[in-house]
């Protein structure tokens, strides 16, 4: 039985795709040499070969391949329509609301929005129900095995290319080789615990096993987005593959399973319910600023911080009944490979453990919105503070399209509303990421929303359409529409098309916010202090740029102008055009004059790292 199961494992690990069936093996040898693309053999194809190929697509016999350019010309349609729908949509609604608006008294913008208002970032209460849980111990050493077996997986190069044979077999052979990577890498790294359940026992008896590894991968991404940004990837189209039928029923286990967060703690259980509405929870969980305080006052409020906790757990926490041993914690890989907790009286059991793990996730959500909604709200300072939009001044934002890269043609007022409700909207979606990120992960793995392999000009990818992310971002678009009144530009939000395909890519767009503006408001922060650390700095930027103020004014201005100028390959005036726009400006960033000052504030990228996170 052993040494069948350890073939079996060796077999899986071994395998050849391109060997998994003769038949296929022989087709693929057989097209080796041709294109295997439309474009491909556009490149190679002779004038005759073109001509051929355009006379059999009119032959009325060869139906399919006109069937094929109908849908391809019937689906361009509908998107245009449905872009006009939208704007047609939101154009009434504006006009309804301001001739309405005409016999009303004003009111404020929460008053005046017909939809279900979104949630306040810093209530909690609310919160609770998308903010996920922090890794344990545990927890953390099963992600690093995760990294590991994603890191030498060619999942997606196997699967999301064009070839023959059964796709879902190809699918579940993939995911089984991915499995059988992580019980390898598990029973090294904890061979006495591991050995027996992983290497007797097949792959869907320990079905609990590999979903709690998948969504321990997936907790972390959400909790670091500039982690992960190569294994996510694979990670997610993965799992997004193992919940179609075909798959399912040949790999005979469920790969994934939901998202830990902190309502999935608190849930039915009165005390925790209770914790949440305590007012020590909020000191407990506020985040601590360093700016203009002592190091005593700094000491003081960590101090507070540690007697809130201690606090929290003499008044909430909860013991097992007598002669009961304590919850494992979570992640226990004996525990998850027996198939996960066995004993019910402890599942809803508020322990101090649990109570440490509550305020440290709700601290990392506060951590989370500082780092990611800052830089918006420090860029909306800058705009308000040195700008004024009635008057141009000596720093005029009006941009004329064909001059600068520009692609709009706005006046000073124009351009300056376009920027503030760009990160208006920015600083909502930013607001709002984890609920944002569990819709997208709800739409990508939706059993029964398909997904066709497509060539949008970047490459093929995904094509599916996303509709919990389409109905939140229209609920965000609308709030902030409510608040900055008229709406310069399109409000079309790309999904499920050729700009945006699907929901991960539109997560991973805005994932670039933060670090779009972060380097950038560094920069803005850093430089009167580089400028007073050396007389030749000094002397450079005073006779390059006539004094620091000035070069700060340059920066925010360019940037103000060209960052959201509709430059850009699929850029433009709607809501993912503006963030197309500031990627653009941000790749030309070196030709700029003033690029010299970033490198003297210690500038070194707006991309960050792939395996380290975001440079400092």
């Amino acid at each position: 039985m052993t040494a069948t199961t350890k073939q079996r494992l060796s077999d899986m690990l071994d395998a050849d795709l391109s060997k998994a069936d003769v038949q296929e093996m022989v087709e693929e040898d057989q097209t080796t040499s041709k294109p295997s693309t439309f474009s491909d053999w556009l490149q190679v194809a002779s004038v005759e070969e073109m001509k051929a190929s355009l006379k059999s697509l009119l032959d009325v016999g060869n139906g399919q391949a006109l069937e094929q350019m109908k849908i391809v010309l019937e689906e361009d349609r509908a998107h245009q329509d449905w872009v006009e729908n939208q704007e047609k949509a939101w154009k009434e609604s504006k006009d309804k609301k301001e001739s309405v608006d005409k016999d009303e008294p004003m009111l404020p913008a929460s008053k005046k929005e017909d939809v279900e208002p979104l949630m306040d970032a810093h209530n909690v209460q609310n919160q609770v129900k998308y903010i996920p849980l922090r890794l344990t111990a545990e927890e953390r050493s099963l992600l690093g095995i995760l990294e590991g077996a994603l890191y030498v997986s060619e999942y997606t190069d196997q699967v999301d290319v064009y070839h023959a044979g059964s796709k879902a077999r190809r699918m579940a052979l993939q995911i089984q080789q991915v499995c059988a990577i992580l019980a390898g890498l598990v029973v090294a790294n904890n061979f006495d615990v591991a050995r027996r359940p992983l290497m007797e026992r097949s792959f869907a008896d320990n079905n609990y096993f590999f979903r709690m590894v998948f969504e321990i991968g997936r907790r972390y991404k959400i909790l670091n987005p500039d982690k992960l940004r190569g294994s996510y990837g694979k990670l997610i189209h993965m799992l997004q593959d193992s919940v179609k039928g075909e798959v399912v029923r040949q790999l005979d286990f469920d790969c994934v399973g939901s998202v830990k967060t902190v309502w999935s703690v608190v849930k039915g259980n009165a005390k925790a319910l209770a914790m949440l509405q305590d007012p020590l929870l909020t000191i407990a969980t506020k985040e601590i600023y360093t700016e203009g305080k002592t190091r005593a006052e700094v000491g003081q409020e960590s101090k507070d911080k540690a007697e809130a906790l201690v606090e929290l757990k003499k008044k909430y926490a909860e013991k097992p009944p007598d002669g009961v041993a304590p919850p494992k914690p979570a992640g226990d890989l004996a525990e998850s490979l027996r198939g996960g907790p066995k004993r019910p009286e402890l599942e809803g059991l508020l322990t101090e453990e649990r109570i440490e793990t509550i305020v440290a996730s709700i601290s990392d959500y506060f951590a989370f919105l500082r780092f990611n909604r800052e830089p918006v709200d420090r860029m909306i300072g800058f705009l308000k503070h040195f700008f004024n939009p009635k008057d141009s001044g000596d720093w005029s934002l009006d941009i004329s399209r064909g001059r600068g890269g520009s692609c709009l043609s706005h006046s000073h007022k124009t351009q300056y509303t376009f920027v503030l409700q760009s990160l208006l909207l920015w600083r909502e979606i930013m607001g709002n990421m984890f609920y944002l990120w569990q819709m997208t992960e709800e739409d990508l793995l939706d059993a029964d929303s398909t997904y066709r392999l497509c060539d949008t000009g970047q490459g093929l990818n995904r094509v599916q359409h996303a509709p919990r992310v389409s109905r939140a971002m229209h609920q965000i678009l609308h709030k902030v529409q409510s608040e900055v009144g008229n709406w310069v530009g399109l409000s079309v939000v790309h999904l499920g098309d050729r700009d945006v395909p699907n929901a991960l890519v539109f997560i991973d767009k805005y994932t670039q916010v933060p670090r779009i503006l972060g380097p950038l408001v560094r920069t803005l922060d850093k430089l009167p202090e580089v400028y007073s650390s050396s007389p030749a700095i000094k002397h450079y930027i005073d006779s390059e740029f006539k004094g620091v103020e000035v070069v700060r004014m340059a920066i925010m201005q360019d940037f103000f102008r060209h960052g959201f100028d509709g430059s850009g390959d699929d850029g433009g005036s709607c809501v993912d055009g503006r963030l197309t726009s500031c990627w653009n400006w941000c790749s030309k960033i070196e030709k700029k004059a003033y690029f010299p000052c970033f490198l003297l504030t210690g500038f070194t990228g707006f991309d960050g790292g792939f395996s380290t996170g975001l440079g400092s």
